[in-house]
């Protein structure tokens, strides 16, 4: 009898320590595709940065200085990769519009605010699309600034290095500013970038001003380098 009674809590035990491995191994399945699921999902966020900017100065691997963005910036940044995917005709058998995207910089003014899109050539080169967001009326404008970035960096481990014209010129301007260009109490953005198309080099200055929901240019400046 007392043998039988033994043997009975010997099954139980075994029963019991097989149940708890297989639940905790489970357990760690489902958190291991939760992960993968996390990895393989395309989020879109950005990090803040201020003025001026350097695009060079900008830690991508910063953690405290990302910020989540509400649906609805988030819906314009995503469109706004689509169509420049679209425009240069990304779209393959094996690539997406999500490959063209690198990161979005947050630059945060008073009345407004800038979304620098990042984007990827196939050839490596480096573009971005401008978006200004009217923080009073919580929408974008309905231009956008096509901000040509390949001249001046390459990007390396997710991080910006100057390109060899933009170190061989010595080119220290920042990318964005601000400044009040035409004195009428607004501030405007201004926008320095390296033009090289393989027969001769310039640095473009662009200034923006932002009003009633649209981009006007108020002065372009190209000086041969």
């Amino acid at each position: 009898m007392i043998n039988n009674i033994s043997s009975l809590f010997v099954i139980l035990g075994l029963t019991m320590l097989f149940s708890c491995s297989e639940s905790k191994t489970k357990n760690f399945d489902h958190h291991k595709s939760t992960i993968i699921q996390q990895e393989n999902q395309f989020i879109i966020s950005a990090i803040d940065a201020t003025f001026p900017l350097k695009l060079d100065k900008i830690n991508f691997s910063d953690e405290s200085k990302i910020v989540q963005l509400n649906d609805r910036i988030i819906s314009k940044i995503e469109n706004t990769i689509k169509e420049y995917a679209l425009d240069i005709e990304f779209y393959d058998s094996t690539l997406t519009y999500k490959d063209t995207y690198i990161n979005t910089i947050r630059l945060h003014d008073s009345l407004q605010t800038i979304f620098l899109v990042l984007l990827k050539h196939p050839s490596s080169a480096i573009n971005s699309k401008i978006l200004f967001y009217d923080n009073q009326r919580k929408e974008f404008s309905e231009n956008t600034f096509d901000f040509n970035l390949h001249a001046l960096y390459k990007l390396k481990d997710k991080r910006f290095e100057p390109s060899n014209l933009k170190t061989g010129f010595k080119i220290t301007h920042p990318e964005i500013e601000r400044l009040d260009f035409n004195e009428d109490g607004i501030k405007d953005y201004k926008f320095v970038r390296l033009w090289h198309n393989g027969t001769y080099n310039s640095l473009q200055t662009t200034i923006l001003s932002v009003k009633q929901n649209r981009i006007d240019t108020l002065h372009f400046a190209e000086d041969l380098l």
